[in-house]
């Protein structure tokens, strides 16, 4: 069976409608492995910044700081850095069928997304710490927040820059270096906690805040390397960027903002959830909202696995929808769900058989990691139905819908489970346990509604025989 291959290019292999399925996991692990290395090469930068901000005098307090900074922050931020998801689904498709020059053109568009969303992140962040004393948000930890998220809100422009990049990289097959910057911002941010939080080479000691400094500092370098590496790509390509590509394209812009906002409006829904829950930790004591903080990031840290694998689904289904290829969207789909579904089921294991190991290595305050224990166990389960959406719902990107995940997840996790989560919390006395045990719910009734809507999808589109309801999009042409 021979190769086809874009234009003339012969790096660039397309596989031709007879894929089979073996022939997608491997091209699931070409794509979705190394993002996911740099996924927990990303996410270490997290891990790092929880140890060393563990290791501050009033850790609890350090921990309980920078678990509200980080909540209020990022449901913003990602907000709008996933206001640049149609980057993925149109740049995959471009790239399926051919059309380098529509790439650039949507890369180009993006930068005016990058320069309205910048400002309004930094502005809110700051302005809704003024909301934390009307919650019940003791003054001491306002306060710490503050100082950390004073520094924090600077890292906003290289970070919404980073991603744009990222997703043009990513779409055209050109994923190492993101995988490098990933993988190499945990060794940075080390390095500049070290500095930052403590005090050395003549750096006074900035506690907390340090660690908001030196994520600014992290993310100046990851968009460097990504500059370069798509610098290394127009020109392997034999294109160049123009000022006319900068001038605003408002089909582009409106088509970008169409996919884009209701995956920003989910993920910051989804963000919002973890929000919601540390806020109601912060009434129940910084010990409680520590030890939520805790299970947070060790169940983000194993979740990475799967969301970068989930990349791997967008695209590829993204570029078989750009080529009208059905075979290719099924499989592609099957065969990135069987690689994360069993990554989770080990690490669910691990996870909830080793909870106190993990939860002894993260602090050094014996009340916060005995409170973790057993919230540990819940998360380790819930990574299956997080995985499961996760997978769903980047499949459905590729094709061009971002409506159907973000309805999914305001009703599973917003009318379900985080009224339940209130209820077990505080009605019935049930404390963290009752907060996780009602996230639970909207995590596996979501997992479960958002697959079955894929396969329901897939059997359509097969009945009818016909290639074009496979893409939702009608390709944008180049001008």
């Amino acid at each position: 069976m021979r190769t086809k291959y874009i234009g003339d290019d012969p790096r660039q292999p397309i596989y031709p409608h007879e894929g089979s399925f073996k022939r997608e996991v491997r091209w699931a692990l070409r794509l979705g492995g190394p993002l996911a290395i740099g996924e927990l090469g990303w996410m270490s930068t997290y891990i790092v910044d929880a140890l060393m901000i563990g290791r501050l005098p009033h850790s609890a307090l350090s921990i309980a700081a920078s678990s509200l900074g980080n909540t209020i922050y990022y449901a913003l931020a990602f907000f709008a850095i996933y206001l640049l998801n149609g980057l993925e689904t149109f740049i995959a498709q471009a790239f399926g069928r051919g059309d380098r020059e529509e790439c650039i053109r949507m890369l180009a568009q993006s930068m005016w997304i990058v320069l309205a969303g910048t400002p309004l992140v930094m502005l809110l962040s700051l302005g809704s710490l003024a909301l934390l004393p009307h919650f019940g948000t003791p003054p001491e930890l306002v306060a710490e927040t503050r100082r950390y998220m004073n520094a924090l809100v600077w890292s906003t422009l290289p970070l919404m820059l980073y991603m744009a990049l990222r997703r043009y990289l990513q779409s055209v097959d050109r994923v190492a270096a993101v995988s490098v910057s990933l993988v190499t911002a945990a060794v940075v941010n080390l390095m500049a906690d070290w500095i930052f939080l403590y005090g050395h080479f003549g750096v006074p000691a900035m506690g907390v805040a340090g660690s908001g400094w030196a994520t600014c500092l992290v993310r100046v370098w990851m968009l460097a390397l990504l500059l370069a590496a798509t610098s290394r790509n127009l020109r392997s390509w034999g294109l160049h960027t123009g000022r006319h590509l900068l001038k605003p394209d408002w089909s582009r812009l409106r088509a970008l903002l169409r996919i884009g906002w209701p995956s920003g409006l989910q993920f910051s829904l989804e963000l919002g959830t973890s929000t919601y829950m540390s806020i109601l930790c912060a009434r129940l004591g910084t010990t409680v909202l520590a030890a939520h903080q805790v299970t947070l990031d060790l169940n983000a840290f194993v979740y990475m696995v799967p969301a970068g694998l989930s990349y791997a689904a967008m695209i590829r289904v993204g570029q078989g929808a750009g080529r009208s290829d059905l075979r290719q969207v099924r499989q592609s789909a099957r065969a990135t769900f069987a690689l994360a579904m069993s990554f989770s089921f080990v690490s669910s294991l691990l996870l909830v058989g080793l909870a106190p190991l993990w939860a002894g290595l993260y602090t050094n305050d014996h009340q916060v990691a005995l409170a973790a224990v057993p919230i540990l166990a819940i998360a380790g389960v819930l990574q299956l139905s997080d995985t499961a959406f996760v997978i769903s719902a980047s499949a459905l990107t590729g094709l061009g819908n971002t409506r159907t995940p973000l309805m999914i997840s305001v009703v599973c996790n917003w009318m379900l489970g985080m009224p339940i989560a209130w209820l077990l919390t505080f009605r019935a006395g049930q404390g963290l346990h009752g907060l996780w045990i009602g996230r639970g719910v909207g995590s596996l009734t979501a997992g479960a509604a958002i697959y079955t809507y894929w396969l329901v999808r897939m059997r359509q589109a097969q009945k009818t025989g016909a290639d074009q309801e496979i893409s939702l999009l009608t390709p944008l042409q180049a001008h």
